[in-house]
């Protein structure tokens, strides 16, 4: 399963606005988030996302779990999308993202480290 770990002083109250609106795309590749979805007690947050890779339209769940040294960023376990580069560029521009809104926010363990 495709993740990153961010560590530091990060909270996912402070994530979910910036996080709702991410777009970018490529050459027959689009990566967006539509909406993000903070959990009541501010320890999960749930993005929804679409890649888009030529024919390929991928509609799926992100997470971002508060941890006790930082957040966690991966597919949602009940989304199944394939985990195609599109895929793990989000992930991982989601873990950018959160690393400049994080002061002191580093890299932790990740399966993504080419994508970074």
């Amino acid at each position: 399963m495709p993740h990153v770990q961010i560590l530091g002083p990060c909270h996912i109250r402070n994530l979910s606005a910036p996080l709702s609106q991410i777009v970018e795309s490529y050459p027959r590749q689009v990566l967006k988030v539509q909406n993000a979805y903070l959990d009541p007690a501010a320890t999960s947050l749930v993005l929804e996302a679409v890649v888009v890779e030529g024919y390929l339209r991928q509609n799926f769940f992100l997470l971002v779990r508060q941890e006790e040294n930082g957040v966690l960023v991966r597919c949602h376990p009940f989304s199944a999308p394939q985990k195609t580069d599109g895929v793990k560029r989000l992930i991982a521009l989601v873990a950018r993202r959160c690393i400049e809104l994080c002061p002191g926010g580093r890299v932790g363990n990740t399966n993504l480290t080419p994508f970074l």
